[in-house]
């Protein structure tokens, strides 16, 4: 029996929606409710979106889309609005209430008479941690609400569930590649349907979570369309998603190896990225690319400094795993110690979710007169907060992996204006800041080499002389130049 059709925007109008999904595989039925905040919800109702009749029809699949918050939804939407100002008729696929606890529902309004979405039904672990937060009131953080801290696990690890580590372990040991695969046949059903509704020209998919390739590669095959993966973090050799078991990690690069043998065209971050990817793959040479993290103009225009006699210092974004801001708190304490005008005048903002260990840290360091936790903001309010500050801090773990890494913010920083302390080892964002003249970069594991450059970065502030980033070398990272490349990238399968 043919599943019924999954929500799509214009349905998202009301508090709560009873949504009827039937399992692909299953003619039973499963009612699904799509929790939306509240009966005021900035939900886009329109079906149409602004391209022509004629236009190439492309299905962008990605887990992770507003109301979601956090940098990968933010980047989604500007590559969906990106490539429909560029004459495609986008449908966007996502997974319906998503398992989180951060929305930014301003996000909407930028998809809002562009970009279709239709949203599928998932299986996966997070649902149970989904269902024990609801229970307990804490199902949702609205951008700007002062959330409490998340309940924190021993011996520091962390992740999005909240979930013991053994348990986050298991169940990463248990899915290839990520514990998203439950979406995949309710996405590729889906994407069935919205073909046979009017035809789809190509699939563009994009991760992490990296299942929705899976979703790419399915239809590709089913529809005979051609397929564009977008990775926006490596599948393999990525600090964050390390491999639990040996077994695990064998089947990883296996699913890396069939991924780029059937995709037609993949993006990758950095072209340190795209290097360790040819390595393992160098059949692949031909077929794979740079896209890099951008920022968007537009989020920057008529934004003004607001006027301060502190020195502030801003960091936007979560801390996770080996990132954390335990080595800079420690710097800003001895040097506090050191010189009471600093003491006096040095201010640390954390723009971001809560977390009980960044908390302990803060106790620990005791830095608590110097720090404000304003909470996890909309991406509007994020881009003013890195206006406002006087310098940036960026933070990457000290793993041989985040050498490769272009953390999605740093293009966002250097748009500001703002000068940056960057706490990361020699590699592609180490490279960007100096070449930049962005400010400081220093070891992340290194008190006093953080010391150093913070007492260096004070010391021009209290001159009126901070750096600035070099116009041209921020030019390189807007976003429109990169998706006019990769229109034409996608624009060329279809030829």
């Amino acid at each position: 029996m043919k599943p019924p059709a999954p929500v799509t925007s214009t349905d998202l109008s009301v508090k709560s929606i009873m949504v009827p999904f039937r399992s692909p595989r299953d003619p039973l039925r499963i009612v699904y409710t799509y929790h939306m905040q509240d009966a005021t919800c900035k939900c886009p109702r329109a079906t149409a979106t602004s391209a022509r009749a004629d236009a190439p029809r492309l299905l962008l699949v990605s887990y992770e889309f507003p109301p979601k918050g956090g940098t990968q939804s933010q980047w989604v939407t500007k590559l969906a609005v990106g490539l429909a100002e560029r004459g495609w008729e986008v449908e966007a696929l996502s997974v319906a209430d998503p398992p989180t606890a951060l929305l930014d529902e301003d996000l909407l309004d930028e998809v809002a008479h562009r970009v279709r979405v239709t949203r599928t039904y998932s299986l996966e672990p997070t649902r149970l941690v989904q269902a024990f937060r609801r229970l307990g009131g804490r199902d949702r953080a609205r951008a700007g609400e002062s959330a409490q801290p998340l309940r924190d696990p021993p011996h520091g690890a962390r992740s999005y569930t909240s979930a013991p580590p053994w348990l986050v372990k298991l169940a990463k040991a248990l899915f290839v590649p990520d514990e998203k695969v439950g979406w995949v046949p309710w996405a590729v059903s889906a994407g069935v349907n919205l073909h046979a509704e009017k035809p789809i020209d190509v699939v563009v998919t994009t991760g992490p979570p990296h299942s929705a390739h899976i979703i790419g590669r399915r239809l590709k095959r089913r529809l005979h369309i051609p397929w564009v993966a977008n990775l926006m973090d490596p599948i393999v050799d990525y600090y964050a998603l390390k491999p639990a078991t040996p077994l695990n990690a064998s089947f990883t690069r296996r699913y890396e190896r069939r991924l780029l043998k059937h995709v037609d065209r993949a993006t990758i971050a950095t072209e340190t990225m795209r290097r360790g990817l040819l390595q393992r793959n160098p059949d692949a040479a031909g077929r794979v690319g740079v896209f890099p993290n951008c920022f968007d103009p537009a989020d920057f225009h008529n934004r003004h400094v607001r006027d301060s006699k502190r020195f502030v210092i801003s960091y936007v974004g979560a801390f996770q795993l080996t990132i954390t801001p335990n080595v800079f708190l420690e710097a800003v304490a001895a040097l506090a110690a050191r010189d009471d005008r600093f003491a006096d005048d040095v201010r640390v903002r954390l723009v971001g979710p809560r977390d009980a260990q960044t908390d302990r840290a803060i106790e620990t360091t005791r830095t608590e007169d110097f720090v404000d936790r304003v909470g996890f903001l909309s991406h509007a309010a994020a881009t003013r907060a890195m206006v406002e500050a006087d310098v940036l801090l960026l933070v990457l773990g000290p793993e041989p992996e985040a050498s490769a890494i272009l953390t999605s913010k740093l293009p966002e920083y250097l748009a500001s204006g703002r000068a940056v302390l960057a706490l990361a080892p020699e590699g592609e964002a180490a490279d960007l800041v100096r070449r930049a003249g962005a400010g400081e970069v220093a070891a992340p594991n290194s008190v006093e080499a953080v010391g150093a450059a913070l007492g260096r970065l004070y010391r021009q502030w209290q001159d009126g002389a901070l750096p600035r980033p070099d116009p041209r070398v921020v030019a390189e990272y807007g976003c429109g130049p990169h998706l006019s490349d990769l229109d034409k990238l996608i624009r060329s399968l279809l030829q």
